[in-house]
C-alpha cells in the first residue's frame, strides 16, 4: 500500500502540472519510462494505460502550443533516417505485423526524443533530466546490488520490464546508466536550490553511492556482456577524466576492497572463464558466431533488411546449420540485429549515428575550455559529455552480445547529447559576448570521491576549478 501511495503522490501532481508545463510532462514521461512504477506498486492500474496517457499529455499539448520536435540537429536527422530505414525494410518483412508494431514503438519513442531536444534548453533542465533518468533506473539497480550484497551474493535471472527484462539486458542497461549517475551527482547543484545545502550534500552522496552498488548488480546478473561493457565504460570514463590517474587508483582500490570484503556470487569467476570457452552448446561463442553469420546472410540476400524485429521469424530460412542451434533463434547482437533487420543502409545509419555522437561529445568537451565560462557551466559540459561517451561505450560493447537496438536509454542518450550540444553552444556564445570578469577567489572544486569543496590557489588552479574536474591548467583538451 505504501508503494502505491508513493507512486500516486508523484503521478497525480505530475499529471496536473504536466497539463501546464511541457518540461514537467517530459520529466514525468522519463520517470515513468525508467522507474517502471507499474512493476513496483502493488495495485494494478495497467488497464488505465497510464504510460499512454503520459505520452499523450507530453506530445499533444506540445504540438498545440508550438513546441515542435527538433529535426535539424545531426543526431535528430540520423534518428529520422533510422526510422525511414525501418519503414523501407518492411517491404521484405517476414512477419509484417510484428515489424509494423516495432516501427510504431520506435516512432513514438522518436517523437519524445526529438521533443526532448527542444525542451532541454538550459543547463538546469539538462541536469534535471539526467538526474531523473539516471535516478529512476539507478534506484532499482542500486537496490538490487544492495540486496545481493546483504544476501551474501544473490544471483539475478530477471531484470526490469521492456528492453531490460532479462539478466543480460538488465546488466547492459545498468552499465549505461552508471556514468549518468556520476554526472547527475557532479551537477546536482544546478538542480537543488542554493538554500538547501543539506539536500545537495545527501543527494550527491546518494548518486555516488549508487554507482558501486550498480556495479555489483552487473556482477550479480552473471552477464558476461555486461561485465565487458562495464570494463569498457569504466576505462573510457577514466581516460577522459581530468584526474585520470587519481581516479584510476581510486577505482582500483575500490575493486580490491570489493573482492576482499564483498561476498561474490558463487560461480561468478567460473562464469567469466567461459569467455574463452568454445564448447559447442547454445550459450557458447560458437552459437553466437553462427547467429551473426546468419545475420550477414540475411543482409546479403535482402540488402534493405528483413524487417524490424523479424530476425527470429526469418532465421530458419537462412540457417545453414540445419537446425543445429535450434529454430527461430535470436541474433544476440544489437549491431548484427540492425544489419539483418535494416540491411546495409540501416547499419550505415546506425554506425554513423554513434560516430557523430562521439564527435559531438568531444566538441562539447573542447567548448568547456572556453574563456569566461562560469565554473558550473564548464563543469556541466565536461562531465556530462564524458559520462555520455562512457555510457555509449558500455552499450556498444555490452550490446554486442544481445539484440536491444531499440532500447530507450540509447535513443534518449542521443537526444540528451543533441540538447547538450545546443546548450553548450549557447553558453559559449554568451560567454564570448560578455567582458572578461575580474580575478576572483577560485570556485569550489567538487572531487569525485568527496562531497567537501576543495579550494585551489593561483591562476593555473583557477582554470582547474573552472573545469570542475581538477585538470591541469597546462593540459590541452582531449
Amino acid at each position: 500500500m505504501l508503494r502505491t501511495l508513493i507512486v500516486l503522490s508523484i503521478f497525480v501532481p505530475g499529471m496536473l502540472l504536466s497539463l501546464k508545463y511541457r518540461f514537467v510532462a517530459l520529466l514525468l514521461y522519463l520517470w515513468f519510462a525508467f522507474f517502471r512504477p507499474l512493476d513496483w506498486m502493488w495495485l494494478d492500474i495497467s488497464a488505465l494505460k497510464p504510460s499512454l496517457l503520459v505520452g499523450i499529455v507530453l506530445v499533444v499539448p506540445s504540438l498545440l502550443t508550438g513546441v515542435m520536435p527538433n529535426v535539424t540537429h545531426p543526431l535528430s536527422v540520423g534518428s529520422l533516417l533510422f526510422l525511414a530505414s525501418s519503414i523501407v525494410a518492411q517491404v521484405n518483412a517476414v512477419n509484417a505485423d510484428v515489424g509494423w508494431s516495432w516501427v510504431d514503438f520506435y516512432a513514438r519513442l522518436l517523437v519524445v526524443c526529438l521533443l526532448a531536444v527542444t525542451l532541454i534548453n538550459t543547463p538546469r533542465r539538462l541536469a534535471t533530466v539526467i538526474a531523473v533518468m539516471s535516478g529512476s533506473f539507478g534506484f532499482h539497480a542500486a537496490k538490487a546490488g544492495l540486496a545481493s550484497m546483504l544476501g551474501g551474493g544473490v544471483r539475478f535471472f530477471d531484470g526490469l520490464s521492456g528492453a531490460f527484462v532479462d539478466n543480460n539486458g538488465y546488466a547492459c542497461g545498468t552499465v549505461m546508466i552508471m556514468p549518468l549517475l556520476v554526472a547527475a551527482g557532479d551537477n546536482l547543484d544546478l538542480v537543488v536550490p542554493e538554500n538547501r545545502p543539506k539536500l545537495l550534500l545527501w543527494g550527491r552522496r546518494a548518486f555516488r553511492l549508487a554507482v558501486p552498488l550498480c556495479a555489483f548488480t552487473v556482477v550479480s546478473t552473471f552477464s558476461r556482456g555486461g561485465f565487458l561493457g562495464l570494463a569498457a565504460a569504466t576505462l573510457v570514463y577514466i581516460a577522459f577524466h581530468q584526474k585520470r590517474v587519481r581516479l584510476a587508483l581510486g577505482v582500483s582500490a575500490l575493486a580490491v576492497l570489493g573482492l576482499v570484503f564483498v561476498p561474490m556470487p558463487d560461480g561468478y569467476a567460473d562464469r567469466l572463464n567461459t569467455l574463452n570457452s568454445y564448447e559447442q552448446d547454445e550459450g557458447s561463442a560458437v552459437s553466437r558466431f553462427h547467429f551473426w553469420q546468419v545475420a550477414k546472410a540475411m543482409a546479403d540476400a535482402q540488402p534493405l533488411g528483413v524487417g524490424l524485429r523479424n530476425y527470429e521469424y526469418a532465421y530458419d530460412d537462412y540457417d545453414f546449420s540445419n537446425g543445429r542451434f535450434g529454430h527461430g533463434r535470436a541474433v544476440h547482437s544489437s549491431h548484427f540485429q540492425v544489419l539483418a533487420e535494416l540491411g546495409y543502409p540501416g547499419l550505415a545509419i546506425w554506425l554513423g549515428q554513434f560516430a557523430c555522437a562521439f564527435l559531438i561529445a568531444l566538441r562539447v568537451r573542447r567548448r568547456s575550455w572556453t574563456a569566461d565560462l562560469s565554473p558550473a557551466s564548464a563543469r556541466m559540459m565536461s562531465t556530462t559529455a564524458t559520462a555520455l561517451m562512457a555510457s555509449m561505450t558500455g552499450f556498444l560493447v555490452g550490446g554486442s552480445f544481445l539484440g536491444m537496438a531499440l532500447n530507450d536509454v540509447t535513443w534518449l542518450t542521443f537526444a540528451i547529447l543533441a540538447a547538450l550540444d545546443r546548450v553548450s553552444a549557447d553558453l559559449c556564445a554568451e560567454a564570448k559576448r560578455q567582458p572578461a570578469p575580474a580575478p576572483v577567489v577560485a570556485a569550489p572544486l567538487e572531487d569525485f570521491w568527496s562531497t567537501r569543496p576543495v579550494y585551489a590557489r593561483g591562476r593555473a588552479a583557477l582554470l582547474d576549478n573552472r573545469l570542475g574536474e581538477g585538470g591541469s591548467a597546462s593540459r590541452k583538451p582531449a
